[in-house]
């Protein structure tokens, strides 16, 4: 039986998407290997969202390169570089024997099974996406991704992700709400609903919307927490949020990336909102949601962002004050409408500079935060046993916060209840209620 190994880079929908070809390789009769060195198959799925993750695919398969030549192995490299420049890494000199684009990947088993090296191996012209079913995580059965649509028509002008997943699809909701129940069934607690907009769902086929998809989830299945990943600010709508308030099982937790407090800024990112917008929407949340978890990415360094730009998203931050933020300094991604027709005029010093100072502020908006969550009460699904010690826990609440506790058990597949009872560096301990 010939083992495979996936490695996985980017987002949750990759991290989908290997789930889900791990359980299509074992039900074609390969077995999971523990490592690369141990196994006859290695996977890479890749991310093309920024330069430094194409940088560190390249780096492992220079790695790969050399374990080819110790013992005879098949090296795959699929996902989102690989539809972003299939033939570059096929003639690399890598040694990468199959290059799989975004759309192909459900027929991997049998491309590995008929794998032919007089062929050209490069398979990235197709264009209709197939939606599998989901599996749960490796590491936590007790949790799972549920890919309810892929692709993106938004086209915000520094981002690449339309051009290699294409134009938004909608997964059917009924195969949606079977899937989740099959997931149930097997023991999941936790679903986590993706896209690369979820709030968009079912707009493309006159399909049920997104906020009606939560309801009929939550109320014709047997999964105990609802959440979903990623949300777009111009698709957030009033009755979104009244579902999140209202429905007891929809996560009060929301990944809602702002990326810049300036609406200038925003206006050239084709963001197709306005920040006054964003701050209204997350004021009604604010007030309908208590304990709310509000999480989100912020870019620094866009073309043409000047001081009083900035200065408007270091003003958001401290008015919205985010529990937490995912930074990044503006990078250009080649045939983006950015790229192509504005000018990378930040220096990277100051964009260096600028990224640290929103770094600063965060790191003491988040202390505050967490700080405030000391005596709260959290219910949690445990994660893994913590490297440095056997005896604590790292548990995932509700709202999505990370909490450590002390227990000679990990309970896989429960729900515990903790309170916070003290915040130490950035992490949040709890004790058993």
């Amino acid at each position: 039986m010939r083992r495979f190994f996936i490695e996985t880079y980017g987002c949750q929908m990759n991290k989908a998407d290997s789930l889900s070809l791990s359980e299509k390789l074992r039900l074609s009769g390969y077995s999971e290997g523990r490592d690369p060195e141990n196994s006859d198959i290695i996977i890479i799925n890749t991310c093309s969202v920024r330069k430094t993750a194409e940088n560190r695919i390249w780096g492992r398969l220079g790695y790969f390169k050399n374990l080819k030549r110790k013992k005879d192995i098949i090296v795959v490299v699929m996902g989102c570089m690989s539809q972003r420049i299939g033939d570059e890494i096929k003639n690399s000199g890598y040694g990468v024997d199959l290059v799989v684009g975004t759309f192909y990947k459900d027929k991997i088993p049998y491309l590995i099974e008929n794998f032919n090296k007089k062929n050209g191996n490069v398979f990235t012209d197709e264009k209709e996406l197939p939606f599998s079913y989901s599996s749960p995580e490796a590491g936590n059965p007790a949790k799972a991704f549920v890919t309810i649509s892929s692709g993106c028509n938004n086209f915000c002008s520094y981002c690449v992700v339309p051009y290699l997943r294409g134009r938004e699809i909608s997964r059917n909701s009924a195969e949606i709400i079977d899937d989740v129940v099959k997931l149930t069934q097997k023991g999941v607690i936790q679903a986590t609903l993706l896209g690369q907009n979820v709030n968009s769902y079912g707009l493309d086929k006159g399909d049920i919307t997104f906020p009606e998809l939560l309801k009929k989830i939550a109320r014709e299945t047997d999964i105990k927490w609802i959440k979903y990943l990623s949300s777009h600010p111009k698709d957030f709508t009033d009755e979104l949020i009244e579902v999140i308030s209202s429905e007891e099982k929809v996560a009060n937790y929301l990944h809602l990336a702002v990326q810049s407090g300036s609406n200038r800024i925003l206006e050239k990112m084709n963001r197709k909102y306005k920040i006054e917008d964003y701050i209204d929407k997350i004021a009604k949340l604010k007030t309908l949601v208590p304990g709310l978890n509000l999480t989100t990415d912020i870019i620094v360094g866009f073309p043409g962002e000047t001081s009083s730009d900035f200065q408007d998203t270091l003003n958001l931050m401290k008015t919205i004050e985010f529990d937490d933020a995912y930074m990044y300094k503006y990078n250009t991604r080649e045939n983006t409408y950015s790229s192509d027709n504005f000018a990378d005029d930040v220096s990277d010093e100051e964009k260096l500079e600028r990224l640290q100072t929103i770094i600063d502020l965060q790191i003491k908006i988040r202390k505050k935060k967490k700080t405030s969550r000391i005596g709260d009460i959290f219910e949690v699904i445990p994660e893994r046993k913590s490297k440095n010690n056997q005896n604590e826990i790292l548990g995932l609440t509700k709202e999505d916060l990370m909490i450590i506790y002390n227990s000679p058990d990990f309970e896989i597949g429960k729900i515990v209840k903790l309170k916070a009872v003290k915040l130490t560096g950035n992490s949040l301990f709890g004790e058993r209620v």
